[in-house]
């Protein structure tokens, strides 16, 4: 599976993507908290991405949490490649039946 593309548009619903994805390149995260995380090339981590209904459909990073965001680490798109979708929500109802 290749790395997602930033969709564009506006969300219909809120939305979310929790994946397995391994880390391209090495990058340096700073949470809010101020915990740096590195994150090493060839790394597999379970990673989220999400967004509410009304607003823009960004995809273009991966966080390590959905549950507390101060505590989150962010890693650009470009920089990890999705091995495998284990939960979607889509955020436009396109193509569904």
């Amino acid at each position: 599976m290749t790395v997602r593309k930033s969709h564009g548009g506006v969300a219909e619903r809120d939305w979310f993507v929790r994946a397995r994805v391994r880390v391209r390149a090495e990058h340096h995260a700073r949470s809010l908290e101020q915990e740096l995380r590195v994150f090493r090339a060839g790394e597999v981590v379970e990673m989220v991405q999400w967004g509410r209904a009304g607003q823009e459909i960004d995809t273009g990073s991966w966080w390590t949490t959905n549950q507390y965001i101060p505590a989150a680490h962010i890693v650009p798109t470009d920089k990890v490649e999705v091995l495998e979708v284990l939960e979607e929500q889509r955020p436009t109802f396109e193509g569904e039946e």
